[in-house]
């Protein structure tokens, strides 16, 4: 059996103020929590044994989970890294687990993903960008066996290879077989690349695939509102169809159910039960659920909490 662990106990501190409000993968991206998205890409691939960690703004993770059945890791009181977080987890998890990032947007082949780790090994999905493909750069064999991760782990073919090309990064998407997990120290926190992978590479256990598709890690407020924008524009594919869970409002936006939009709005994304008065004008901008917009015009603008405005 496969598994998913659903990463989720992060701080999300480059996207503050909105998580303090909120954890980052249960903000909102078209009306829909980053962890439902999450949760429909995994089901696509057949993956319906979820654990999921948390950390920051714990309970709002509990209530998701009981909800959408998934298993809960509450890390209290220390956060225990990917690393740490899987070796505690271990023993609820099935032969193969995928190691999902919560507050990403991507599609990722999961099922290739799985059917590349060996079974005493893991699989990285890895991208080729020039911007991150410097940052500790992925270095692969023409057979997809991975030689090097950065700095930090090598085979004894890689000691000397010379990178060529832009490189391919880490996504943090993995899967993982039992044993490669059981190479994580248990207690306390842990980074499972120092680790696990530190111990894998050497010994040719890790292989790789490259995604080529969508990819949005919403991580900045800026990204999180143009993701949000994008996603209903269609540039982007979204795991789980907004337009199934809401309706058309003027100008090309989008309404949440219960939403009461009096005043004028266009290009936005207005939250369930959410309330435009007549006095407010929205060009460009987010309105999480339950949030009454205040008065005047906003354009590029996140409306969140009590009806807090967030410019960007």
């Amino acid at each position: 059996m496969t598994s998913a662990f659903l990463l989720a106990a992060g701080f999300g501190s480059r996207l503050r103020p909105l998580t303090l409000h909120r954890p980052k993968p249960l903000l909102p991206v078209c009306g829909i929590p980053l962890l439902d998205h999450a949760r429909a890409h995994l089901l696509a691939h057949g993956i319906t044994d979820l654990v999921v960690n948390a950390h920051h703004l714990w309970e709002q993770i509990a209530a998701w989970t009981e909800a959408h059945g998934a298993g809960l890791q509450v890390e209290l009181p220390d956060i225990l890294g990917t690393g740490g977080g899987l070796r505690a987890a271990l023993p609820r998890l099935g032969e193969r687990v995928v190691v999902f990032n919560g507050d990403i947007l991507c599609d990722v082949d999961l099922t290739a993903l799985v059917a590349a780790c060996p079974d005493d090994g893991a699989s990285m999905a890895l991208r080729a960008i020039p911007e991150l493909g410097g940052i500790n750069p992925v270095v692969t064999r023409g057979d997809g066996v991975v030689e090097r991760i950065g700095t930090i782990t090598a085979t004894q073919d890689a000691a000397d290879a010379v990178m060529s090309g832009p490189g391919t990064h880490f996504t943090g998407i993995h899967a993982m077989s039992r044993a490669a997990i059981e190479a994580v120290p248990e207690g306390g926190f842990a980074c499972v690349v120092r680790t696990a992978y530190r111990d894998l590479v050497p010994q040719h256990r890790v292989r790789a695939i490259t995604h080529r598709g969508a990819w949005v890690d919403a991580g900045t407020p800026a990204s999180y509102l143009d993701a949000n924008l994008d996603a209903l524009a269609g540039r982007i594919p979204l795991p789980v169809d907004p337009w199934q869970h809401g309706a058309r409002g003027c100008e090309g936006s989008w309404q949440g159910p219960g939403a009461r939009v009096l005043g004028s709005i266009s290009g936005s994304i207005i939250g369930a039960n959410a309330t435009v008065p007549a006095s407010a004008r929205l060009e460009a901008c987010v309105v999480w659920d339950g949030v009454t917009v205040p008065p005047g015009s906003h354009r590029r603008a996140i409306i969140y909490g009590d009806g807090q405005v967030l410019a960007v």
